[in-house]
């Protein structure tokens, strides 16, 4: 059953991961500027502004929020930015950990599980043998 559940979570960051791929795929690359800094305990996330090639304001919060010893944006920062050329709202930083934190936290915390369900069965086949012998 861990197994199974492993392979779920890994699938559903493998879903992450696809549509990190078409954004890359099917963006567009600007600047951006970090406008406001957004905190929930001991996390910090950056809210960046940016201009389309169509002119248009778009504002979107980072969906990585980072721990404040690890957080480096500044008020008035200037990032790069991507943007889908078909859904400006679609948009994130254009860093590595921006980027795929989420397709590697699942498909890692998936493999773990899996790895999990496999030893355990693994266990369980051992004591079965064992007390077949006897």
């Amino acid at each position: 059953m861990l197994f199974i559940l492993g392979g779920g979570v890994a699938i559903y960051g493998f879903t992450f991961w696809q549509k990190t791929q078409n954004l890359k795929k099917n963006g567009i690359r600007t600047k951006g500027t970090v406008y406001e800094i957004g905190s929930k305990a001991i996390y910090r996330f950056p809210f960046v502004k940016f201009t389309t090639k169509k002119d248009e304001e778009i504002r979107f919060r980072s969906k990585l929020e980072v721990n404040v010893d690890l957080f480096n944006y500044k008020i008035g920062q200037e990032v790069d930015v991507i943007y889908h050329k078909y859904n400006p709202h679609n948009a994130r930083i254009d860093k590595f950990w921006e980027n795929n934190m989420a397709e590697l936290y699942l498909t890692l915390l998936g493999v773990i599980i899996m790895f999990v369900g496999l030893m355990v069965r693994w266990f369980f086949i051992r004591k079965v043998r064992r007390q077949a012998r006897y």
